[in-house]
């Protein structure tokens, strides 16, 4: 007997919408793109963003693992670009979430995602590195 009660309460989503959900993960061919930039014909820097289907946002949503601009060329938008295509490239694509984490360590970064519409939240990310 299984018991879908803290997930239709959790979610307020019924059984049918949670195995759309996972029918459109086990049919995906597409879940890792590199996006690379260039300035000049130089590459100037790198997205590297994964797709995952998530349950709580009820369909597919990006992580962008790494967003990537070299020292030179910052300050002149290549960021504010890169993220602003891969929000539109979800937004055409039907994914319901842009997800990522940013080091504390980092508050160059913190300061850019802030500015570009990210709310930071208190949630841990927890990982071990494999040799």
């Amino acid at each position: 007997m299984q018991d879908n009660t803290l997930w239709n309460n959790a979610n307020q989503a019924d059984d049918q919408k949670f195995h759309n959900t996972f029918l459109e993960a086990l049919n995906s061919n597409n879940l890792i793109t590199l996006l690379m930039f260039e300035e000049d014909g130089k590459p100037v820097g790198f997205a590297n963003l994964m797709t995952i289907f998530s349950v709580w946002a009820h369909g597919k949503a990006i992580i962008l693992d790494d967003l990537y601009i070299v020292p030179e060329v910052r300050g002149k938008g290549y960021g504010k670009q890169c993220l602003q295509y891969i929000e539109e490239f979800a937004k055409e694509r039907n994914y319901k979430r842009l997800q990522f984490q940013s080091e504390a360590t980092n508050p160059n970064a913190m300061e850019f995602y802030i500015a570009m519409g990210y709310t930071p939240t208190d949630m841990k990310f927890y990982v071990k590195y494999f040799e």
